[in-house]
């Protein structure tokens, strides 16, 4: 039985994948490069700020610092996310049943704790969850099952009862592997 639900916040909760994508191309365009590697915004999606800023540093010719990165992907984002970003279709219906039902409900993201809340507050779902957690909270990615455990704490409830709802087949694997039920949203 569903004891409490951790869902992921861009592409699961958010319908923000698109403008993360422009963002991230647009500062590979700023280095000169044209091109970018297939799949690179599924390898990005799992791994934290810093991580993903570190990753596309060691593949394109960045003249940015990985702090310059992350300060201007998070500056664009968090505009994005104050005034335009809206929910999934079917994702704030959804949430609202949980909470009527009294299932307690955290966001794990690799995006930042912040700009996260800013999204909730903006689409009017952030007081329906008990906390937010993102990557940096926890010092690793969705690799690594930490983020998963911590909202498990802040929802106060096991893995063995507890959905893990994402986009990313990375954090499924990483969730199902400790032992959380889990649904990959496409």
């Amino acid at each position: 039985m569903i004891k409490g639900v951790i869902f992921d916040a861009d592409g699961t909760l958010l319908d923000s994948m698109g403008f993360w994508e422009s963002t991230v191309y647009d500062i590979i365009k700023m280095s000169g490069a044209e091109e970018h590697e297939p799949g690179l915004i599924e390898k990005l999606t799992p791994m934290s700020m810093y991580e993903g800023a570190l990753y596309m540093k060691e593949r394109y010719p960045i003249k940015m610092s990985v702090e310059e990165m992350i300060a201007e992907e998070n500056g664009r984002v968090l505009d994005f996310y104050r005034t335009k970003v809206t929910l999934r279709s079917g994702m704030g219906e959804l949430v609202e049943e949980l909470f009527a039902k009294g299932t307690p409900m955290a966001v794990a993201s690799a995006t930042e704790k912040a700009m996260i809340e800013a999204a909730l507050e903006h689409t009017g779902i952030l007081d329906r969850f008990k906390g937010v957690l993102s990557c940096s909270d926890v010092g690793k990615g969705k690799d690594q099952p930490e983020i998963f455990l911590k909202a498990c704490e802040l929802i106060n409830t096991s893995p063995e009862d507890t959905l893990v709802v994402d986009d990313s087949p990375t954090a499924i694997a990483t969730a199902k592997k400790a032992g959380f039920q889990t649904r990959l949203i496409s």
